[in-house]
C-alpha cells in the first residue's frame, strides 16, 4: 500500500510533467502552423483595409499618396511584397521583399501571376500558402478584388515571406529541455516538501488516535498551523477528553453502583442467616428481620429500574409525549402518596398558586415522577417540624414552578454536582431509605427532554429551592 506521502509526491510531479506534454505540443507541434494562420489573418485584415483606401480614392488607376503612405506601413510591418493590378492584369504597383535575393526580382510578378491566375480570374478573395517562388523561400500570398458598384477595377496582392521555423523550432526545443529538465527537478523537490508539510499533521493525528484507542485518554494532537487539519487535531483532542470523562463515568459509575447494590444484598444475605437461627417460636423477630429483608429488596428493585431508566433516556430512547395537563392535580396526587413520609416527620406542604386551573403541556407520566423526586428529596432533606412550599406562577406565556423546603440546604461548592448521578452532598455517605442516588439525575433528562429551564438555589443550614420553567 503507498504511503500518502508517495501519493502526493507522484500526484504533484505528474501534474507538472502534464504541463509541460501539452506545452511541448502548442509550442513545438502547433507553431508552424499557429504561425501561418496568424500571418495569413493579418495579412488579410490588412489588405482589406487598403482595398478599402483604394476604393474610396477618386481615381482607383492611380495609387494616391493616402494607399501609398498605408501601404509603406504594410511592407515595413510584414516584409511584404505589394501588388496592384488593373483589370486587365497590368502591374500598377509592384515591390520586392527586402530578404529576397536581388536576382529575378524584377520578374516575380510575372512568375507569382503566373501561379496564382487561375485564382485571379475567378475575381473572388483568394489565399494561397507556402506558396514557392525560389529553392529558398516560402510566401502567403492573399489576394484581394478591387471592385466598385460591381465592376471588377483590379487585385490587390499581399505576398509575404514566411520566417524559417525550423530554425526557431530547434531553438525552441532546446530552450524547452533545458526548462523541462529544471521544472522536474524544482518540482520533485517542491512537490516532496509539500507532501512532508502536508503529511506529517496526518502522522501525528493518526499515532495520537492509535493511543486513544489503546485506552490512553491524556494523548493529544500538537499541531502549529490553522487550517482544516488543526481543525482536526483540535476535534480529535475534544474527543479525547470526551472520552475521558465517558472513562471517568464508568468506573465511577461502577463504583458507585457497586458500593449502592452491595449494601442491600448485604444485609438481605445477613438477616436471611439471622432468620436461620431464630427459634420458631420467637415470630417478632423473625417478622422483623423478614421485613428488613422486603426493604431491601424493594429498595434493589427500585435502583435497578432507575439505572435502567436513566440508561434509555440517557442512550436518547426517551421522546416525551406531550399533552395537556393540570399542574396542581398532578402536584395534589404526589403529596397524597408521599402523605406517610410527611407524617411521619410533621412536615406541612402548602400549594400556593395563582391559577387552580394551570395546564401545562408535557409528558404527563415523566413530570409526575419529576414533582415525585423533587418533593420527595425536600421531605428527606427538611428537619422534624419543617414546611415545604410550592409555588405555581404563570408568567405570561410560562409556569414557573418552585419547590422550597427549610432544610439543611447545600454547601455552595456542590451545587453544580446535584444533577449527577449518585453524588452525595453528604459525604459520610449514609444512606437514607428510600434514596437511590438517581433521582437528580433522572430529573435533568427529564427535563432536558421536555427542553424545559431548570435550576437549584441553596444555602447551608437554611433550606434549598428548585425551580423549573414551562
Amino acid at each position: 500500500m503507498k504511503s500518502i506521502l508517495s501519493k502526493l509526491w507522484l500526484g504533484i510531479t505528474s501534474l507538472v510533467l502534464f504541463i509541460l506534454i501539452i506545452i511541448w505540443i502548442f509550442q513545438v507541434g502547433f507553431l508552424n502552423k499557429f504561425y501561418v494562420s496568424e500571418r495569413t489573418n493579418n495579412l488579410l485584415k490588412e489588405g482589406n483595409e487598403i482595398v478599402s483606401i483604394i476604393t474610396k480614392s477618386k481615381n482607383p488607376q492611380i495609387v494616391s499618396e493616402e494607399t501609398m503612405s498605408r501601404i509603406n506601413s504594410t511592407i515595413s510591418s510584414f516584409n511584404a511584397q505589394v501588388i496592384i493590378i488593373d483589370s486587365s492584369n497590368n502591374v500598377l504597383f509592384f515591390n520586392a521583399p527586402h530578404n529576397v535575393p536581388k536576382r529575378n526580382t524584377e520578374t516575380i510578378p510575372e512568375r507569382l501571376l503566373s501561379k496564382i491566375n487561375i485564382e485571379i480570374e475567378k475575381g473572388e478573395t483568394f489565399i494561397k500558402k507556402n506558396t514557392r517562388l525560389n529553392d529558398s523561400f516560402y510566401f502567403i500570398t492573399v489576394g484581394i478584388p478591387i471592385k466598385e458598384n460591381g465592376n471588377m477595377n483590379g487585385y490587390f496582392i499581399l505576398n509575404s515571406p514566411l520566417a524559417p521555423i525550423k530554425e526557431t523550432t530547434s531553438i525552441l526545443k532546446n530552450q524547452l529541455s533545458i526548462i523541462t529538465l529544471a521544472s522536474i527537478i524544482i518540482a520533485t523537490f517542491l512537490s516532496l516538501l509539500l507532501a512532508k508539510l502536508f503529511t506529517n499533521p496526518i502522522l501525528k493525528i493518526t499515532k495520537t488516535s492509535k493511543q486513544i484507542a489503546n485506552g490512553d485518554f491524556t494523548a493529544r494532537v500538537k499541531l502549529e498551523s490553522k487550517d482544516e487539519i488543526r481543525d482536526l487535531g483540535d476535534t480529535i483532542n475534544n474527543m479525547a477528553v470526551q472520552l475521558g470523562q465517558i472513562e471517568n463515568f464508568r468506573r465511577e459509575f461502577i463504583a458507585n453502583t457497586s458500593h449502592e447494590l452491595k449494601t442491600p444484598i448485604s444485609l438481605i444475605r445477613a438477616y436471611s442467616e439471622l432468620i436461620m437461627d431464630v427459634d420458631g417460636e420467637d415470630k417478632q423477630a423473625r417478622n422483623e428481620h423478614l421485613q428488613v429483608i422486603i426493604d431491601e429488596s424493594k429498595r434493589l428493585n427500585t435502583m435497578v429500574e432507575d439505572i435502567l431508566y436513566l440508561s434509555e433516556m440517557e442512550a436518547g430512547y426517551y421522546k416525551p409525549e406531550f399533552k395537556n395537563f393540570s399542574v396542581i392535580d398532578t402536584i395534589n396526587s404526589v403529596i397524597k402518596k408521599l402523605s406517610f413520609l410527611c407524617s411521619g416527620k410533621n412536615i406541612n406542604i402548602n400549594i400556593i398558586a395563582a391559577n387552580e386551573n394551570t395546564l401545562i403541556s408535557g409528558d404527563e407520566a415523566k413530570m409526575y415522577q419529576v414533582f415525585f423526586n423533587l418533593i420527595n428529596n425536600a421531605i428527606n432533606y427538611s428537619h422534624e417540624n419543617g414546611n415545604i412550599i410550592i409555588k405555581v406562577n404563570n408568567i405570561n406565556d410560562m409556569v414557573r414552578i418552585e419547590v422550597i423546603d427549610n432544610g439543611k440546604g447545600i454547601p455552595k461548592e456542590d451545587l453544580p454536582y446535584v444533577w449527577d448521578r449518585f453524588y452525595k452532598v453528604d459525604k459520610s455517605h449514609k444512606r437514607n431509605n428510600s434514596s437511590t442516588g438517581l433521582g437528580m439525575a433522572i430529573i435533568k433528562n427529564i427535563l432536558e427532554a421536555h427542553k424545559f429551564n431548570y435550576g437549584i438555589e441553596s444555602e447551608l443550614n437554611k433550606g434549598t429551592m428548585i425551580w423549573i420553567e414551562i
